[in-house]
C-alpha cells in the first residue's frame, strides 16, 4: 500500500528519500543524537543557573559530572599600576575565594552537592591559579559568614596549584 502512494506521488518519496539523508547525517555528525548530550547529570542542572549569573569572562562546562569553570582575570585597578608578586599572590588567592563563594551562592545547592568535583581556573598573565573542591564541599560556602571560618574551610577542602608563565 504504500509502495503504491510512493509510485502514485514522486515528490512525497523524494521527501522521504531526502529526510532520511539529512536524519543520518546529523546522526554520523553527533550533532543532535551524542549520546552525553542525553545523559542527565548534577553538573548539568548545575551550570543551567550558574550560566544566567557569572560575569562574562567566565567560561564553564562538564566533564562527565564534574564542574569546570575558567576566570580571565580582569585588573578592577588601574592596568598600569603594577603589583610585586607576592601581593599578586595573595590577590589571585583571595579572588579565587570570592569566585568559588560566587559559584556556591549562584548554584542550587542540592545539584551542587551531588556534583563530583570543581574546578576552578583563574587565568592572570604572570600567574594561573588551579582550585579543585568536591562540590559537596563547596556547598558549605553558600552558608559560611565569618572570615575565618571560611577561610578555613577553605584551607581544608580547596587543593591548589599554581603555574608561572
Amino acid at each position: 500500500m504504500a509502495l503504491k502512494t510512493l509510485i502514485k506521488n514522486p515528490i512525497l518519496g523524494v521527501g522521504i528519500l531526502l529526510m532520511a539523508i539529512f536524519l543520518m547525517g546529523l546522526y554520523k555528525d553527533g550533532k543532535i543524537f551524542k549520546r552525553e548530550n542525553l545523559i542527565p547529570t548534577s553538573c548539568k542542572a548545575t551550570i543551567v543557573k550558574l550560566e544566567r549569573r557569572i560575569p562574562a569572562n567566565w567560561s564553564t562546562g562538564c566533564e562527565g559530572n564534574n564542574l569546570w569553570v575558567h576566570v580571565q582575570y580582569v585588573s578592577a585597578e588601574n592596568s598600569a599600576k603594577k603589583v610585586d608578586s607576592k601581593n599578586l599572590k595573595k590577590l589571585l588567592y583571595r579572588e579565587i575565594a570570592n569566585y568559588l563563594i560566587l559559584i556556591a551562592k549562584n548554584s542550587p545547592s542540592d545539584n551542587l552537592e551531588r556534583t563530583e568535583y570543581v574546578r576552578l581556573r583563574l587565568i592572570h598573565p604572570e600567574l594561573t591559579i588551579n582550585a579543585l573542591t568536591q562540590g559537596k564541599f563547596l556547598v558549605k560556602l553558600a552558608t559560611l559568614k565569618d572570615q575565618k571560618l571560611i577561610s578555613e574551610h577553605l584551607k581544608v577542602t580547596v587543593q591548589v596549584q599554581e603555574t608561572k608563565k
